[in-house]
Parts: C-alpha cells; structure tokens; sequence
C-alpha cells in the first residue's frame, strides 16, 4: 500500500512523509554528485556502468532506510513539481541532512 499517492482533489502528504522524502532526496542528490563526478573521470565503459549500479543500489537503500517505496518517493517529488509550498517543505526537510 503507498504511502501516499498524488490526486487531483490536492492531498497533501503528511510532514513524516515529507521528511522522510527530503531526507532521502537530499541523500540521493549526494549519490548522484558522486557518482557523476567519478564517472566522469573513469574512461573504462565497464567501470562506469559498475559505478551506476553501486549508486542506484545506494540510493534504492537510502530510500530503505526511511521507510519509502521507490513509488512514493516519486509520487511525492511528482506532487513537489506542481506544489510550491510542498517543493519548499521537502527542501527544508533536505537541508537539514546535507
């Protein structure tokens, strides 16, 4: 069952949710950071792709660890890119883990 699902009528996950989510999302924007740092300077194919698949297994446990599916984890950046005030909570709740 998802935590939270995105529907027309505007509901609002709950600020657990969001803080799990900004959490997570600024975990993840790290991850991603890295990853494409070390890519970058890796000239072998083989290498970069092993890097892309110790970094999504990063992330997939970041979202692990705050109890998020890879569904609601999206479904609430989805709701975020429509939503300011939401946008604005899961920034604050990424700030405080970066």
């Amino acid at each position: 069952m998802a935590l939270f699902q995105a529907t027309p009528s505007g509901a609002q996950p709950d600020d657990g949710i969001v803080t799990r989510v900004g959490a997570a999302a600024g975990r993840v924007a790290r991850i991603q950071q890295e990853f494409t740092l070390q890519s970058q300077a890796e000239p072998e194919p083989d290498e970069r792709d092993a890097l892309a698949r110790r970094a999504r297994a990063d992330a997939e446990r970041v979202l692990d660890e705050q109890g998020l599916s890879v569904a609601d984890y999206n479904a609430v950046l989805t709701a975020a890119e429509t939503d300011a005030a939401l946008e604005q909570r899961l920034l604050e709740a990424a700030r405080e883990v970066i």
